[in-house]
């Protein structure tokens, strides 16, 4: 009984322990090698078209990625991920010719890291078999004729001897000794030369469809289907540790200097924009910082949601306007 008991909970806090890491699958569909850093933490010794980062602890993890051709610019973003979880991310070329990351699929932990995906083979290209050519080399046929004509005559007599080779004729003519009979015959020769080469050659790869421009990577908030204004929102924890330090400040001026600068380079939720403003005190600075985070809002389909955090009826008809006159 006890051991089964042991067994039960060493699984339990094994559960626990896998759900609280994530695991990246990163690869360059071009099969360009480069090096992963994960929170400045380097992945692969050695560079790979292909890297696994496995038991990361991070919601938003810094991703660098450095290639081994120096001249390929490094590629350095934060990521958005789930605990519990593996996402496979592509390195690819979008229309101006930049190399980006895109996320191109997400399963369970221990899912995507067990596969090695090698650079695909499209399947829009066809192979011919191939192709036997024949050539005749050195002119073609090669043929020399010569052909000797002798006429009879008596004892005493001048023969002809008429001959030609290859067209060209040549006439003689000389004495027949006596007793001598000199027979007319035609003697032709004929020799014919050809030589053939034989060679392979593949026909050229030619692609039969164009593949679709893979979508833009962005985040996929469940259950939201409306329009967005930035990719990648803030992890709970990111947004958390940004919300306790524009608190910690003393004065409205310097809390809004502070959200004003957390939201500079980063994206929020609607949720999290009501938030930040719980933060302040007075009406006006939850205003100006709501116009403020608006276009850094992922979900701003949602955005009415913040009209809950304002306590008098103008500030939302103000924010309203401001939002039609975008």
């Amino acid at each position: 009984m006890r051991h089964l008991t042991l067994t039960f909970v060493c699984a339990l806090a094994t559960a626990s322990l896998h759900s609280q890491t994530a695991d990246l699958v990163i690869f360059s569909d071009d099969g360009a090698k480069f090096t992963l850093l994960v929170d400045g933490d380097q992945k692969n010794a050695e560079p790979a078209a292909r890297v696994v980062a496995t038991g990361i602890r991070n919601e938003t993890p810094r991703l660098l990625v450095r290639f081994e051709d120096a001249t390929i610019p490094a590629l350095n973003k934060p990521g958005y991920i789930e605990m519990g979880k593996e996402y496979t991310m592509m390195i690819t070329t979008n229309k101006k010719g930049e190399r980006v990351l895109r996320l191109s699929g997400e399963a369970e932990l221990g899912t995507a890291a067990q596969s090695t995906p090698s650079k695909p083979k499209p399947e829009t290209f066809v192979e011919d078999a191939p192709v036997q050519v024949t050539e005749v080399v050195g002119g073609g046929e090669e043929v020399t004729t010569t052909t000797v004509v002798e006429q009879r005559g008596a004892a005493g007599e001048s023969v002809n001897f008429n001959m030609g080779i290859n067209g060209v004729g040549i006439n003689m003519t000389m004495d027949v000794n006596d007793g001598m009979d000199a027979p007319m015959t035609t003697h032709t020769t004929t020799t014919t030369t050809t030589t053939t080469r034989t060679t392979t050659s593949s026909p050229a790869v030619m692609p039969s469809t164009v593949k679709p421009v893979a979508e833009p990577e962005v985040y996929r908030m469940p259950g939201y289907t409306g329009p967005i204004g930035c990719s990648w929102p803030m992890s709970a924890t990111e947004f958390a540790e940004a919300k306790k330090s524009i608190e910690s400040k003393s004065f409205e001026e310097t809390r809004m200097t502070t959200a004003k600068q957390v939201g500079r380079d980063r994206c929020f939720t609607t949720e999290q924009v009501k938030g930040l403003m719980g933060t302040f005190n007075f009406e006006d600075t939850k205003l100006e910082f709501a116009k403020f985070a608006y276009d850094r809002t992922y979900d701003i389909g949602n955005y009415y949601k913040v009209n809950d955090a304002f306590t008098f009826e103008s500030s939302v008809d103000d924010l309203n306007s401001y939002i039609q006159a975008r």
